[in-house]
């Protein structure tokens, strides 16, 4: 039987004041209606897809609204999903963790946002390339342009030392502050100054300074074999088979390798939403809390792009800062809506699993229905002589540049008879000079340009960019 829990809107005695009370209470008319919106999708997709198990919470002005467990963390043992007990992997979710911590290097005094990060760093030094020099704010807003280079795993033994890890592989490829591209190293590389600007393991540092004071008593660190006593278990699930797989270990850790109960989460997310304060105790100022949340790059002007550490969307005419979280065995979305003061948390097994975009949506539906819909433009087969400027191959930002097996990675867009562009198999209409609108009319898509006016980049929102191939 899955666990339900309302939150109360006072601590329990004894309780630190950073943390929501949970309790056993009846529900509320609010945690009723979240609870008719996702507990019918989430169980008929476990049901449907053998997902073993999932857990969510919905929190807003202040308090932990809704949170429920479903199914099951451990197939053999028939563990049920606990919302407080149940601790799971959050993968790339740890990225805005980490950009928290960075930022208190900045509330501080240690670090200026925009200076060199080579005054900063002591374990490394940034090459030049032929560059400018990179500052804070390129790593965290997702414009250092360091490229992907795989072989951040290990085997869950001794890690290495992180800095010595980095040292010869921070690649760069383009200058930095201009075009996004999701930067795994950029952000190790903000672990990093973390570490040399307190003296602290990434590790103790983040439990010390953020997880505790958030009251988050159920998370922690994975850095190395032990520390997954206690996680939720791994599963990929394929064919409605769920198969338990190991858990994934970073050398990185900065980037992927926190856990979490989606109790804590929804504590998280009340800190983003109380301007970095939990009760008593303050986390970030409102001015750096509020800069996480407020673009500071993108490709296009009319897509939203990248805050600090946040990835940005909008769904309906609603702002949303977010991050999403991928690594084995779990998906897991992370979201909060500024102006309504409210956010969720889903996490369930398999993955790359899309779940957790369904319950965003059907959330955004229901709560906040789109005022106006938009306008698609009849298509035009006219355009399609125009369209070829946007025609051909482009790398995924998660994609390595220097790696030779980089252009096995690349797509194509291609420009239709009718008029339109073809991209993730989906058609889309064209607005203005490189802006897009998706047939439906719920996505846009739009193209950035180098100086000299050729087509460079293309972003569907935040982290669904690529750039054009040298080989197109």
């Amino acid at each position: 039987m899955a666990s339900i829990y309302v939150s109360a809107c006072t601590p329990s005695p004894g309780e630190s004041a950073a943390a929501p009370a949970l309790e056993a209470a009846p529900e509320s008319n609010e945690a009723a209606r979240i609870a008719a919106i996702v507990d019918p999708l989430i169980g008929s997709d476990l049901s449907a897809s053998g997902i073993p198990g999932a857990a969510f919470v919905f929190v807003r002005d202040g308090r932990i609204v809704y949170t429920r467990g479903y199914g099951v963390s451990d197939v053999a043992t028939s563990s049920a999903v606990d919302p407080e007990k149940t601790v799971w992997p959050i993968a790339s979710i740890t990225k805005v963790i980490t950009a928290m911590a960075a930022l208190q290097m900045v509330d501080h005094g240690h670090v200026e946002l925009d200076a060199d990060i080579n005054r900063y760093v002591k374990r490394l030094q940034v090459p030049s390339q032929g560059y400018g020099p990179l500052t804070l704010r390129h790593l965290l807003s997702h414009t250092a342009a360091l490229d992907e280079l795989p072989g951040r795993q290990f085997d869950g033994r001794q890690p290495p030392d992180m800095a010595a890890f980095l040292k010869d592989r921070l690649v760069r490829y383009r200058a930095p502050g201009g075009l996004t591209a999701y930067s795994t190293y950029g952000m190790a590389l903000a672990g990093v100054l973390v570490e040399d600007a307190t003296g602290q393991n990434y590790a103790d540092y983040v439990v010390r300074h953020i997880l505790t004071p958030a009251g988050m008593n159920r998370s922690w660190i994975m850095t190395a074999q032990g520390d997954e006593k206690g996680v939720a278990t791994p599963y990929e699930v394929e064919d409605r088979r769920a198969e338990a797989v190991p858990h994934e270990w970073y050398v990185t850790t900065p980037t992927s390798s926190m856990v979490a109960s989606v109790s804590d989460m929804g504590r998280l997310l009340l800190v983003h939403l109380a301007n970095g304060n939990a009760g008593a105790n303050r986390l970030l100022t409102p001015e750096l809390t509020r800069a996480m949340q407020t673009q500071q790059a993108t490709v296009h002007p009319d897509l939203p792009g990248w805050g600090l550490g946040f990835q940005l969307d909008r769904v309906n005419g609603k702002s949303l800062a977010e991050h999403g979280g991928d690594i084995a065995g779990f998906s897991s979305l992370f979201s909060i809506i500024p102006e309504e003061n409210a956010g969720f948390f889903i996490v369930h097994h398999g993955e790359s699993g899309d779940l957790r975009f369904r319950v965003k949506q059907a959330l955004m539906d229901a709560l906040y229905p789109a005022k106006v819909l938009a306008d698609v433009p009849a298509t035009n087969p006219k355009n399609t002589e125009r369209l070829a400027e946007y025609s051909g191959r482009y790398i995924s930002s998660f994609a390595c540049r220097s790696c030779p097996e980089a252009a096995e990675q690349a797509f194509s867009i291609t420009a239709e008879a009718d008029g339109t562009l073809a991209l993730w198999g989906q058609r889309w209409v064209p607005l203005h000079r490189d802006l897009f609108i998706r047939d439906d009319g719920k996505r846009m898509l739009g193209f950035a340009r180098d100086s000299e006016g050729s087509i460079v980049s293309v972003s569907g929102g935040s982290w669904r960019v690529a750039d054009r191939s040298n080989n197109s």
